[in-house]
């Protein structure tokens, strides 16, 4: 199969648990992982190469299967992504270049 097969989800953010590899897949992830309960802190943007290899090996699967779930976690652990990926939140940038530093007062 071909990357383009997925295109659908290509468009989306998969946002995907660190702890248990349940992917969510729109905006911004729900306030707790609805399979682990872990806070929304633990959602990473997951590579989206590693969920077409997901796919692939689980094409009849849903892709919050238990298999496709461990299959998920052990790529996320052979690529470093759990170790290199963080979780900040997307900060915009403000008027002036800069984040708005809570400790300065303007």
């Amino acid at each position: 199969m071909t990357v383009t097969n997925y295109q659908p989800f290509m468009q989306a953010l998969l946002w995907t648990c660190k702890n248990c590899a349940f992917v969510y897949e729109g905006g911004q992830p729900k306030q707790n992982c609805p399979m682990c309960e872990s806070y929304k802190t633990s959602f990473i943007d997951l590579p989206q190469h590693l969920e077409a290899q997901v796919r692939e090996a689980h094409p009849e699967l849903p892709f919050n299967h238990a298999d496709c779930r461990a299959t998920r976690k052990k790529l996320m652990e052979e690529h470093g992504v759990l170790k290199s990926y963080r979780v900040s939140g997307r900060q915009l940038p403000t008027v002036s270049g800069g984040n708005i530093s809570p400790a300065k007062s303007v």
